[in-house]
């Protein structure tokens, strides 16, 4: 009986815990403590304006803290616009544009995907009605399941040095993977959080 009681419980405390969820990752190339980052330009690449200029506002004011000349996108090249394809051509237009700045690194942040899945609901309807019967043989596809929606987000900024674009890579990353995120500006605030860390010495 109290092990009935026991798994009982265990079914409600799941039920009860907040399907939200969070991951930060980070990665920097060995010599990225060792380079200089005087200027840094920040774009947020996304068809909302204004949400491209709150971002790049407040990661501005995040690298100022640290010491580090920022450059905002929406003010530096206010005609360089969204575009979900840019030619060679143009990018090596804007970077001859950036070197002229003596801008030595940009900061790209935008969103690598959105995905929406359907999973079992975590519910006692479901529990008590087995998920799947443990068993090597199949399974009742007949049995009704409660379900939920997932919404994953996956948010980047990317840095790169100008000097080094011949490799075509970043020299540091940070990226949130958010699972049905209470609200975006929890992902926003991770986010900055993470490229402080990224630049501070």
């Amino acid at each position: 009986m109290k092990k009935i009681t026991f798994i009982i419980g265990i079914i409600i405390l799941c039920v009860a815990c907040s399907s939200s969820k969070m991951t930060t990752s980070k990665w920097l190339a060995d010599d990225f403590n060792n380079q200089p980052t005087d200027k840094v330009l920040i774009y947020a690449s996304t068809p909302d304006i204004v949400l491209q200029k709150e971002f790049e506002n407040e990661t501005a004011q995040v690298l100022s803290d640290l010491d580090i000349t920022t450059f905002k996108m929406h003010d530096t090249f206010p005609d360089v616009t969204y575009k979900e394809e840019r030619t060679q051509e143009e990018i090596a237009a804007f970077l001859k544009h950036c070197k002229e700045k003596q801008i030595n690194k940009i900061l790209f942040a935008s969103k690598k995907s959105q995905t929406v899945d359907t999973v079992m609901s975590k519910s006692l309807h479901n529990y008590m009605n087995d998920l799947h019967a443990l068993s090597i043989e199949g399974y009742d596809d007949d049995l009704e399941y409660e379900t939920d929606q997932v919404t994953t987000y996956v948010i980047e900024a990317a840095v790169y040095d100008i000097n080094k674009t011949s490799k075509d890579a970043p020299v540091a990353t940070t990226s949130i993977t958010a699972m049905n995120p209470k609200s975006l500006d929890h992902i926003k605030t991770r986010l900055l959080k993470s490229i402080k860390q990224i630049f501070k010495k």
